[in-house]
């Protein structure tokens, strides 16, 4: 996952959009990220990794699920910090992400940081405007 040939990403970005309903469904997207060059997917990843929680039986499993993602994208996140997606994801795992995980510190800085932001980026028009309506919903809710 750490080339820059994004076959992938197109994919795994409509699985992500779309929600995984089952695991199965999760784990074809995990491992479609696992065999990804492109290091964009590495968000995905990240965030596919934290919803496995959500599929697991064990409270100990469950935590230990949502910490592996979330150690995965806040590194991700270190090493590029204008990742616009990278973002985009982090901020919707910490608004969804149930309060007693302590998760939530980044919404209004990376909420902020993509509008004023994401015009300029190398993220498709198209993209953009599925991410910016996302953004809107959920701030309306």
């Amino acid at each position: 996952m750490t080339g820059d040939h994004c076959n992938d990403l197109k994919e795994i970005r409509s699985m992500f959009q779309q929600g995984v309903q089952n695991k199965r469904e999760l784990n074809i997207m995990i491992d479609l990220c696992k065999v990804s060059n492109c290091k964009k997917t590495i968000p995905y990843f990240a965030a596919a990794t934290m919803r496995k929680s959500e599929f697991s039986v064990s409270p100990i499993e469950k935590l230990k699920n949502f910490n592996k993602g979330k150690k995965i994208l806040e590194t991700y996140i270190a090493k590029c910090p204008n990742d616009i997606e990278a973002k985009y994801i982090r901020w919707l795992t910490q608004t969804k992400a149930p309060r007693f995980l302590r998760y939530n510190q980044n919404t209004r800085e990376d909420y902020q940081f993509i509008i004023e932001n994401i015009a300029k980026s190398n993220v498709e028009k198209n993209y953009q405007k599925v991410i910016l309506d996302h953004l809107q919903n959920l701030e309306n809710e």
